[in-house]
């Protein structure tokens, strides 16, 4: 019996993964390289400066989150349904937001840099080396939240290779300016962050050359206004909030740890929050490329399709996180010097900090991903539960840990917060499915329809599949008792376009599903082969000429690297 495969979903997953890894990096990576370089260059308190910034980064990260990735999920859902009018105007009402944004940040951050600082860090020492590093920081703003935003459009619009370009050319100049100002020029702390600036700089102007392309799908119009602002907002705040939420909490931790170890502590808590961003950019990478999949699909209501990306996703947190956790468990030594402590009194302290930490790394991405799941699948209330217990949950644990005077324990306080929002998750998941027992555990995601309204299933992309094809349709469409004529055009069209398909697309695999509606069927053909039309393809061939005169309307579209035929009949005509 023919069946879907997951191979088209997990293939979209693994092209995307690389560059949704990268764009995590464009906001992580850039603090992890100067935590790096400014801790073995310029010492443990540069090195704490560098993370006591680390909440105006969370606050970038939020705007980003809010006004691109929450764009993206809209922009994905559109182009499942075929509107590509509205692809576009979401698209320019998020870069418009997020340039008007960075301004605003530049201003404020001009006017109130003093109350910053002493937000940021109350150690008088640290203060000086904070506010050069922050200075530069608030005023390179825009770039940190365009480059990001810039790239989730350019892989959604085919072309992850350019903006994986960009990424990795804006971390490489970050890298070589950093060693250049720091290590020969001497310019300090500051020139760090002046260093990451430019970086982004550069990758901005590489990721921009896309809408100078002719054949791009996304591309700046009018920007939607009234509603559509607020539901790009409402769509983007679950993972916006938890950022912020997040600064919150570096903002407690850091102040928990000060009072309670001391500049010993925050030296240990900046190695183990730097390793949390190692983490971060795969856990982001992941969770940033189910979004676009799954929310393709979920335009499509393509329910079977939107579990294999969960299930792919998944599957990639524990490829990825599992060893790190190994790795974090068996050398920590290796991972506190990696950042510069090599006195005896703190490698001891980090070495059992970061093996207590390392424990709430996979239940961190596992929370995020379900919290992420809530957002695409509309569930916003959920999201925005999950977002704050995750963010706030750790603040009263280590209260309670530092108030008990229990130094050990302070350091597993992450895991514990990241248990005990699980355990929220798995109570809510269950009040729901109460009421909706269709619904999958956990995730909550709406159950493939088992009704017999739709035929899902996918063949390889060569011609001698095709009897294997046509049996399928044929028993669907014969056990509906549809009219012979509904019948024969559905069958028709549906051999003569993935034919097509094998013949000239080169296709790997080839996605078929028919959906029977009250009045209308819907056959949507996806491929993984090159870029190909199969509607203009050969024009004047008489299969294609009689394809249009059955159906009552179809579509192509370049779709996340694969092309989507979507067949439309009307029983009624």
């Amino acid at each position: 019996m023919v069946k879907r495969q997951p191979y088209l979903v997990n293939k979209t997953f693994r092209s995307y993964l690389f560059a949704k890894v990268l764009a995590s990096m464009a906001l992580s990576l850039g603090v992890v390289v100067d935590g790096i370089i400014v801790g073995n260059l310029l010492g443990p308190d540069a090195l704490s400066a560098v993370n006591l910034t680390a909440p105006v980064m969370q606050l970038f990260n939020a705007l980003y989150l809010l006004f691109n990735v929450g764009g993206a999920v809209l922009v994905a859902m559109a182009i499942g349904k075929q509107k590509f009018g509205e692809v576009n105007r979401i698209f320019s009402l998020s870069m418009f937001l997020s340039v008007a944004a960075g301004l605003i940040v530049i201003v404020l951050g001009l006017l109130f840099l003093d109350e910053t600082v002493r937000l940021l860090c109350m150690n008088g020492d640290l203060q000086p080396l904070v506010k050069a590093y922050v200075r530069v920081v608030l005023r390179s703003a825009p770039v940190y939240i365009l480059l990001p935003g810039l790239c989730v459009y350019v892989r959604t619009d085919g072309n992850p290779k350019l903006a994986s370009f960009a990424l990795i050319a804006a971390n490489v100049v970050n890298l070589g300016l950093d060693l250049l100002f720091i290590a020969v020029f001497k310019w300090g702390i500051f020139s760090a962050a002046l260093a990451t600036a430019i970086g982004f700089v550069v990758g901005i102007l590489i990721v921009a050359t896309h809408f100078l392309k002719k054949g791009r799908m996304i591309h700046f119009c009018r920007p939607a206004p009234g509603q559509k602002t607020g539901l790009l907002l409402v769509t983007g705040l679950p993972l916006a909030l938890a950022s912020v939420l997040m600064t919150v909490r570096l903002l407690s931790v850091n102040h928990i740890i000060l009072n309670s170890l001391g500049a010993v502590g925050i030296s240990v808590l900046a190695v183990c929050l730097n390793l949390l961003m190692i983490a971060a950019l795969f856990i982001s990478g992941t969770v940033q490329t189910m979004q676009p999949v799954a929310g393709v699909l979920l335009g499509a209501e393509d329910f079977r399709g939107v579990r294999l990306a969960i299930r792919a996703a998944l599957k990639t947190l524990a490829f990825c996180l599992l060893p790190l956790l190994l790795l974090l468990l068996l050398f920590p030594g290796f991972f506190a010097a990696l950042f510069g402590l090599t006195e005896t009194t703190l490698v001891a302290q980090a070495v059992t900090a970061i093996r207590l930490f390392a424990f709430c790394m996979p239940l961190f991405g596992l929370n995020y991903l379900i919290m992420a799941i809530f957002q695409v699948s509309g569930r916003s209330q959920s999201a925005i539960l999950v977002s704050c217990t995750q963010a706030l949950m750790v603040i009263p644990v280590m209260l309670l840990f530092a108030f008990l005077d229990a130094e050990p324990m302070i350091w597993l306080s992450f895991a514990i917060g990241e248990t005990l929002v699980l355990g929220i998750i798995w109570g809510l998941s269950g009040t729901v499915r109460r009421k909706n027992p269709h619904l999958s555990p956990i995730t909550l995601i709406n159950s493939p329809q088992d009704d017999g309204s739709v035929l899902d299933f996918s063949v390889q992309g060569d011609v001698r599949q095709m009897e294997e094809y046509i049996n399928a349709m044929h028993r669907f469409l014969l056990e509906k008792a549809l009219d012979t004529r509904c019948t024969n055009a559905i069958e028709i069209c549906g051999e003569e376009l993935t034919v097509n398909i094998m013949k000239y697309g080169s296709a790997h695999y080839i996605d078929i599903r028919l959906r029977l509606l009250n009045n209308k069927a819907l056959l949507s053909i996806t491929d993984d082969g090159i870029p190909f039309d199969p509607v203009k393809y050969d024009t004047s061939g008489i299969g294609l000429l009689l394809v249009r005169k059955l159906c009552s309307d179809i579509k192509y579209s370049r779709t996340l690297s694969q092309n989507v035929v979507l067949v439309e009949f009307h029983f009624d005509q």
